[in-house]
């Protein structure tokens, strides 16, 4: 995927996509399939505009769901080329118009698609027909979609962050765009989880992002497009004294050396609260319902065709 500095110069033609893309959700895809189709009948490529920090912190409110590396990945996943990002600092004092001053003049821009929603530039001056505006002046089109709701409830970001933080996971990625994850390199740990007979494979908490409620997870971990059914502790860990919070995974049936990869984390349910055990006995005989937990509910998945239906 192509990362672009907003102002950079880049001749390709290509169709925005615009939205605040805080996370990746379902209203954020039907965004982005619409240009992916329009850029495919123009021979052009799937842009999208994010910040590579977190405005969050700026504006006083929550830390976003996923940071910039994990959204685009994300993106990328639903098919966008190139990724134009800017820190807030740099264009929160922009007014809408010289916003899209700067991005129609660094591209050559062949269509826009927005979602009813959008707004942008200082104050969130502009909006998707300030946007039609624009563009419409100048030959390009421009399409506006319609709010995509989940039980009759327009998806937002914000509804999706007070998820995350209870750990409601199935309701999180009914939707998101594709299964919560988080993204990084295995590194060695205390070795206590081989001690009693669990071998983790730890990867760092993700710094720059809404923390994710603490308990034991279903997950599938991913790495060299190969899966592998886990179970995931995200939290302190009270049986040892510990309560600073790592994030651990437990794979179900594999044996190899995973130090140093990359791998990708997706989260599918909420097993259980963490809890403090007698010894490590007493919590290898959980960690092995947990298991089973696991299993359970990964067969009941692929019974179900994995099709995640998720009505509109």
């Amino acid at each position: 995927m192509l990362k672009l500095i907003f102002g950079e110069k880049f001749d390709r033609p290509v169709v925005l996509a615009a939205g605040f893309f805080d996370c990746v959700h379902r209203g954020h895809a039907s965004v982005i399939n619409r240009a992916n189709i329009i850029a495919r009948e123009n021979d052009a490529l799937t842009a999208v505009f994010t910040f590579s920090d977190d405005p969050a912190a700026a504006l006083g409110k929550k830390p976003q769901i996923y940071g910039f590396d994990d959204r685009t990945t994300a993106l990328g996943n639903l098919g966008v080329d190139a990724v134009i990002h800017a820190e807030f600092a740099a264009v929160a004092g922009l007014d809408a118009k010289s916003f899209l001053d700067i991005l129609s003049s660094s591209l050559t821009v062949k269509g826009v698609v927005a979602g009813a929603d959008y707004t942008f530039g200082a104050h969130a001056g502009g909006n998707a027909e300030t946007l039609r505006e624009y563009f419409g002046d100048r030959g390009v089109t421009t399409e506006i979609l319609p709010f995509v709701t989940a039980d009759g409830r327009k998806i937002a970001s914000t509804d999706i962050k007070t998820l995350v933080e209870a750990g409601d996971i199935e309701a999180v990625n009914r939707l998101l765009a594709e299964p919560y994850f988080m993204q990084g390199t295995v590194s060695h740990a205390h070795g206590r989880g081989k001690r009693i007979g669990f071998p983790t494979a730890n990867i760092p908490l993700p710094p720059d992002r809404l923390p994710l409620c603490e308990g034991v997870y279903a997950t599938l971990l991913t790495r060299d497009g190969e899966s592998e059914i886990g179970i995931t502790n995200v939290g302190g860990r009270p049986t040892f004294g510990e309560d600073n919070p790592t994030v651990e995974t437990y794979l179900l049936d594999f044996c190899g050396d995973l130090y140093g990869k990359k791998v990708k984390l997706s989260f599918f349910k909420r097993l259980r609260g963490i809890s403090r055990f007698a010894d490590g006995v007493a919590l290898a005989e959980q960690l092995g319902r947990d298991c089973g937990a696991a299993k359970e509910f990964f067969a009941h998945r692929s019974e179900n065709g994995d099709k995640g239906e998720k009505d509109e």
